[in-house]
């Protein structure tokens, strides 16, 4: 009985180191990244929201003062929402081709407007109009607090949205 209890007592121990160590961060560490999580999915049903054109499932994922930089020019949650009234007026169409990479960056202490979770993607899209297709690489960085996206950093090529949106 009491070879049964250390062990016992042994196997405990070496369970709580274990995962004690997995907790720590390596020296110098800020964060860690993860492949999966919720906030990855915000990000990926705001991205379909955008390509279905569908306004209102796109403004959930957002605070009301989420601020955006579309290629570095600033704006709020409604004037980002107005692109996609442009678009449907130009009868434009987007299509999500394939996510290229997308992780989180989760940080030790919070960064720009208070945010701990930034998730990271590369997407290519499609976007029609009539017999025109054009491809296009959009990078974006959302900074995610409390369930929503506060802040998006959007970095693409807009030569092809430009052409397209004539």
């Amino acid at each position: 009985m009491k070879n049964l209890t250390f062990i016992a007592c042994m196997i405990a121990g070496v369970m709580m180191s274990c995962s004690k160590q997995e907790s720590q961060l390596p020296e110098g560490a800020v964060g860690y990244i993860v492949a999966k999580s919720e906030n990855i999915d915000l990000s990926i049903k705001s991205m379909t929201a955008l390509t279905n054109l569908d306004s209102a499932t796109y403004r959930s994922t957002y605070s009301e003062d989420a601020v955006f930089y579309d290629n570095l020019d600033s704006m709020g949650l409604n004037q980002n929402i107005a692109v996609i009234g442009a678009m449907k007026a130009k009868d434009v169409t987007m299509k999500l081709d394939k996510i290229l990479d997308i992780h989180e960056e989760v940080l030790v202490k919070p960064s720009y407007y208070g945010v701990s979770h930034f998730v990271y993607a590369y997407a290519v899209f499609t976007l029609t109009r009539g017999d025109v297709q054009k491809k296009v690489v959009i990078h974006t960085v959302d900074g995610i607090k409390d369930g929503k996206q506060v802040v998006e950093w959007l970095r693409y090529d807009t030569k092809d949205i430009n052409e397209i949106m004539k």
